[in-house]
């Protein structure tokens, strides 16, 4: 077990580390949440810090096996589960709005409507890229540079542009 692995079993004792987790000294977790990673999770912040924020004391984020993470935000207020084997760059994934929206945004108590996010196995999403509330990411999926993905994506497909539409990967 590496010096910053060990570091951050100790600062976070809340969460869950599987066995052969690697992170980087500098790897942020905020949140009264729960962050759970699996076996053998890979975690770099050569592209960017790497944040994982919950926010609430039910919400979650779930780290499969095997995944790669480099300089993504992960913010939930209910769940985000990523799949194993599953590549994640400089990404931004997000489970709420964080606050209301339409016409009564503005009135006190209005609460934010959240849905869970699920990212496939072996999927890769690309730096730049957004996954809005709601969203499923099918497993083996590609999420191109930049897109912003407002609906589900389908299993081996891969997506670009905002809002992400799927492209032909020939």
């Amino acid at each position: 077990m590496s010096l910053s692995s060990l570091y951050l079993r100790l600062r976070y004792p809340r969460h869950r580390f599987g066995p052969g987790f690697r992170g980087p000294l500098r790897l942020r977790i905020r949140g009264r949440g729960r962050v759970i990673f699996g076996r053998d999770v890979s975690i770099s912040n050569a592209s960017g810090r790497t944040a994982l924020l919950t926010f609430g004391p039910d919400a979650r984020i779930e780290i499969g096996d095997r995944v790669e993470i480099d300089g993504a935000g992960l913010m939930s207020a209910s769940t985000i589960v990523v799949g194993e084997d599953a590549i994640l760059g400089p990404c931004l994934i997000v489970d709420t709005d964080f606050h209301t929206i339409g016409r009564l945004r503005r009135r006190p108590g209005e609460s934010a409507t959240r849905r869970p996010i699920r990212i496939g196995r072996q999927a890769w999403i690309q730096g730049k890229a957004t996954i809005l509330k709601g969203v499923s990411v099918g497993d083996r999926a590609v999420v191109r540079w930049g897109s912003l993905v407002t609906a589900d994506v389908a299993a081996d497909a891969v997506v670009v542009g905002n809002p992400a539409v799927e492209v032909d990967a020939r």
